[in-house]
C-alpha cells in the first residue's frame, strides 16, 4: 500500500531515515536531560523506604506489601534502584528517561504491527513522548515510574497480542496489573482489539476472534486480585476521599474536559495543521480505520478509572494518550498519502523544527518541579549533616511559605518524616511545619527545645541554616 513513491526523495535512503528517526530522541534528551536527578520529592521517599529489603531472598515479600497502593513491580524497580544508586537521584531519573525511550520504541513497533507506515509510526511515538502533559512529570518526578512501568508492560502486551502471541500478552498484562491500578481495564481494551476483523469490506468485531484473549486474560486478573486481597491496599470504599471514586456530574465534566485537553490537544493540533497544509480532510483506508478504532478504545479504557477520581494529575494522561497518539498518527498518515511532494517537504521541515522551537515552553514547564527537587536536596543535605541529633529524637522544624509555588510543603508534604527517616535511619523521626500542614491542623504541635534543627524556606530557597553544634 505504501510504495516508495509516497516517501520524499530526501527520505528514501535508509541512513537518512535513521537520522530522521533520531530527531525525536534528540529533542527528548535536550528537553529533559538537564533537569534530571535534582532531588527526591514527596512520594519518592516513601517508595524507596517501602521497597527496601535485607536480602534478595526477600524479593517475593514485595508482592505482599502495600503503601495504600498495591504496585509490587514498582516496589521491585525501586529496590533495584536503591541497590544500584543509593540516595543519588540522578540514577533514578535516568531510569525513568530510559523507560520513556523504551515506551516510544514500543509505540513505534505497535504502530508498525498495525500496518501503519514507518513515518506514521514514528509520528505516533513522537506525539506521545513529546506531549508536554504528563510525560515530563513522569520523567522528572521519580514516582512517575508507576505510570511508566504500566505503559511499558501494557504496550508489550498489545504488541504481543497483535502479533498473535496470546500467552505472552497475558504475561505482560500481568506486569501492567502489578504496576498500577489503571491496568485492570487493559484486558477489556485488548478484548476490543482482539475482536476486530477486516472482512475486506469493513471492520467488524467478532467474538470468535476475541475469546482466546478473554480466556488468557482471566488468569493474570485472577492472580492480581487474589494477591491484592491479601494486603490492606486501598479499595474504592476505603481509599482517602481524594482517591475515592465519585459520580458527581460537575467533577466528572471537569475531568473529561481536562483529560481530553491533556491527552488529545497536541495530537489534534498536528492533524489540523497537516490538513491545512494539504488542504484536504483525512480519508482513511482499512488499516488506518483499524488504528483509529483501536486508539479510541485505548483512550476511553485508559481513562475508565481515573476520570472518576476527584484528584487530577497529568500523570493520569500518560497511559490513555497512547490511544490518541495512535489515532492521530493514522489520521496524519492518510493526509500524508494525499499530499504532493511540496506539502510533504513543508511538513517535514515543521516536524524537525517545532520540538526544538518549543524548547523554552518545555523547560518552563519543568522549572517548578526542578525547583522543588532542588529545595528538597538542600534540606536533605542539612538533615544529613545533623543526622545524629535527629536520630536521637531532636525535632526538625521547617518555617515555610504556604502560598509559594516552590515550598518545603510542596517538596515534602506529609512525607517529611519519611524523608528524615531515609536520610538519618531514625525509626520515628520528628518533623513539623510552621505554619502546620492542613493535614496536621488537628495534631498538637510537638514540644520544642533549643537543640531542634530549625530551617527557614522563603522564595523557594533554603536560607542559611545554623551550623551543626
Amino acid at each position: 500500500m505504501y510504495h516508495a513513491r509516497l516517501v520524499p526523495t530526501e527520505l528514501r535512503s535508509s541512513r537518512l531515515r535513521a537520522a530522521w528517526s533520531a530527531l525525536p530522541l534528540l529533542a527528548l534528551l535536550v528537553i529533559y536531560l538537564p533537569d534530571l536527578g535534582h532531588g527526591f520529592v514527596k512520594d519518592d521517599f516513601a517508595w524507596i523506604l517501602s521497597s527496601r529489603i535485607g536480602r534478595l531472598s526477600e524479593l517475593p515479600q514485595l508482592f505482599l506489601r502495600q503503601n495504600g497502593f498495591y504496585r509490587p513491580l514498582v516496589g521491585l524497580s525501586f529496590t533495584l534502584s536503591d541497590r544500584l544508586f543509593g540516595l543519588h537521584p540522578l540514577g533514578y531519573g535516568l531510569t525513568n528517561l530510559a523507560l520513556v525511550v523504551l515506551a516510544g520504541v514500543l509505540i513505534y513497533a505497535l504502530a508498525r504491527a498495525l500496518r501503519l507506515p514507518w513515518g506514521a509510526a514514528l509520528l505516533a511515538a513522537s506525539l506521545w513522548a513529546l506531549n508536554p502533559h504528563g510525560v515530563g512529570g513522569a520523567i522528572l518526578w521519580i514516582s512517575g515510574r508507576t505510570s511508566l512501568l504500566l505503559i511499558v508492560f501494557a504496550l508489550g502486551a498489545a504488541l504481543a497480542l497483535v502479533r498473535g502471541h496470546v500467552v505472552l500478552a497475558a504475561v505482560l498484562c500481568a506486569g501492567a496489573l502489578f504496576s498500577k491500578e489503571e491496568a485492570v481495564l487493559l484486558p477489556a481494551i485488548l478484548l476490543v482489539w482482539a475482536g476486530l476483523e477486516d472482512d475486506g469490506a469493513r471492520l467488524r468485531w467478532r467474538w470468535r476472534r476475541a475469546w482466546p484473549w478473554a480466556v488468557a486474560a482471566a488468569v493474570p486478573l485472577a492472580l492480581y486480585f487474589l494477591l491484592r486481597s491479601r494486603t490492606a491496599a486501598f479499595l474504592p470504599t476505603t481509599a482517602p476521599a481524594y482517591y475515592r471514586l465519585t459520580l458527581d456530574p460537575a467533577l466528572l465534566g471537569r475531568n473529561v474536559l481536562e483529560y481530553a485537553d491533556r491527552s488529545g490537544t497536541i495530537m489534534a493540533a498536528v492533524v489540523l495543521l497537516m490538513a491545512l497544509v494539504v488542504r484536504r480532510r483525512p480519508r482513511l483506508d482499512r488499516e488506518e480505520r483499524g488504528a483509529v478504532l483501536r486508539g479510541l478504545a485505548w483512550l476511553v479504557g485508559g481513562f475508565g478509572i481515573t476520570v472518576f477520581v476527584p484528584v487530577r494529575s497529568s500523570l493520569y494522561a500518560c497511559f490513555p494518550s497512547i490511544g490518541s497518539a495512535l489515532a492521530g498518527a493514522a489520521l496524519a498518515g492518510s493526509l500524508w498519502r494525499a499530499a504532493s511532494e511540496r506539502p510533504r517537504k513543508v511538513m517535514l521541515v515543521a516536524a524537525a523544527v517545532l520540538p526544538f522551537a518549543l524548547l523554552p515552553m518545555y523547560r518552563a514547564r519543568n522549572e517548578r518541579m526542578v525547583q522543588n527537587a532542588d529545595l528538597s536536596a538542600a534540606v536533605m543535605e542539612v538533615v544529613r549533616a545533623r543526622a545524629a541529633g535527629l536520630a536521637q529524637g531532636r525535632l526538625l522544624v521547617l518555617y515555610d511559605d504556604p502560598a509559594a509555588k516552590v515550598s518545603a510543603r510542596n517538596a515534602f508534604g506529609t512525607l517529611i518524616t519519611d524523608a528524615v527517616r531515609l536520610q538519618t535511619g531514625a525509626q520515628a523521626p520528628r518533623a513539623w511545619f510552621e505554619p502546620p500542614l492542613a493535614e496536621w491542623l488537628d495534631v498538637p504541635p510537638p514540644a520544642r527545645s533549643d537543640q531542634d534543627l530549625v530551617l527557614v524556606v522563603r522564595g523557594g530557597h533554603l536560607l542559611a541554616p545554623p551550623p551543626a553544634p
